[in-house]
């Protein structure tokens, strides 16, 4: 069995050298070390089988799949690992300018955006150069690695995403970060072009129009979108995947968004694969009505933190809390709206800095290595992954108001 998955994938990537032109998946067979590319394909039941034995022998990869359809009766409802929980002017900072929005009757909401792209192996940079070199331009406005992200004010608030692109993709000549990038813009026109969507609406709508834009033939991304509405408060949420976000209140974590997985390491996933590809149908495919939706009232002070895997998967929940509060307690209720907004800036920067930082320490239990353990691995260490954030702020204009 395993010879033939090889056979497979070597048709496969025969394939795409000879029609350049039209993408074709081909899962890789390679369990790789959380200091290389993660995968999150397409997995053969041959696979999952073999996932199964290097679990028992104490080895688990880094690396993210999605599942075969064989799979499904007894992995599908299973979940894992509960996570705890733009104008840009300044890339060479890793931040996003922050905005305002004001109504007189409610909220306003301070939003700043932070990111580091994991750092490529000599392995991991060779894949990527199996890209073919017209499709190497920039996918999105800067450079998340394979992560993606939007702010945008709508008619109604704050509209916020994230999305964490499948980078196994690139080993069969895929830009990964293009369908992230062009889920999470799509997502964004969708937020500020409608009146009063829901977050699982807009994530429905920027799939769909994904899928019939023409512009990403194969690709796989989590997503988490956030919509807020300043003159009730009330935000709707909807995560497919094990990005993830948390609600601050009080100095206090209040929700953690669980993480959505098939079974260990194996998230839930938005996927488009190429009409070429053999036993296509064959693949079980998540959509946005998968999600898991939530809404929630929100206060004046606030913090909302949305984040990809790569900064949970490093930083703990009472970690988190601790920057936090750190951070914000340098905040006076007078303070200027550009105080603030540094205030903000700079809780997005710690927070990814710090992430990054831990990724890299080899023996740190790391909140990835302890939900290793957990399943018979006996990794030790942070994970190697890109890592984006960001943070909002609530400012209620009536002090104290409560909804």
């Amino acid at each position: 069995m395993a010879r033939h998955y090889v056979q497979r994938l070597a048709s496969a990537s025969h394939q795409i050298l000879s029609t350049p032109g039209r993408a074709v998946l081909a899962p890789s067979l390679s369990y790789i070390h959380p200091t290389a590319n993660t995968q999150r394909l397409l997995q053969t039941s041959a696979t999952l089988t073999s996932a199964l034995n290097t679990k028992q022998s104490g080895i688990i990869s880094n690396s993210k799949r999605s599942l075969y359809s064989t799979a499904t009766n007894t992995l599908r409802s299973t979940s894992f690992a509960t996570k705890h929980e733009v104008n840009i002017p300044s890339i060479s900072e890793n931040t996003a300018e922050p905005g305002f929005e004001s109504n007189p009757e409610a909220f306003n909401f301070v939003a700043y955006a932070a990111w580091h792209p994991k750092n490529r192996s000599p392995k991991q940079r060779k894949s990527q150069n199996k890209i073919p070199y017209w499709k190497q331009l920039k996918a999105g406005k800067v450079d998340a690695g394979e992560d993606a992200f939007y702010q945008t004010f709508t008619p109604n608030g704050l509209s916020i995403g994230v999305a964490d692109g499948v980078g196994g993709w690139a080993e069969v000549g895929v830009d990964p970060a293009l369908f992230s990038w062009t889920l999470m813009n799509n997502a964004a026109a969708v937020a500020k072009d409608e009146t009063s969507p829901d977050a699982h609406h807009i994530l429905d709508v920027a799939f769909q129009q994904l899928q019939h834009g023409g512009k990403v033939q194969a690709g796989s991304s989590t997503a988490c979108i956030l919509n807020l509405c300043k003159t009730t408060g009330k935000m709707t949420t909807c995560n497919l995947g094990d990005s993830a976000f948390l609600l601050i209140r009080d100095q206090k974590v209040v929700y953690e968004s669980p993480s959505q997985q098939h079974y260990f390491n194996c998230p839930y996933q938005l996927t488009v694969v190429p009409e070429t590809y053999p036993d296509r149908d064959l693949f079980v495919t998540d959509m946005p009505k998968d999600g898991d939706q939530k809404s929630f009232f929100l206060k004046d002070g606030d913090i909302i933190l949305l984040a990809t895997d790569g900064y949970f998967d490093n930083v703990y929940s009472h970690e988190t809390l601790a920057l936090v509060n750190k951070t914000m307690a340098t905040l006076n209720s007078d303070d200027s709206d550009d105080a603030v907004a540094a205030v903000v800036r700079e809780l997005a920067k710690v927070l990814t800095d710090t992430a990054k930082f831990l990724s890299l320490d080899s023996k740190r239990l790391s909140p990835w290595a302890k939900d290793a353990r957990a399943h018979g691995s006996n990794y030790i260490g942070g994970k190697s992954d890109d890592i984006t954030l960001v943070a909002t702020l609530v400012r209620g204009i009536h002090q104290g108001q409560e909804l």
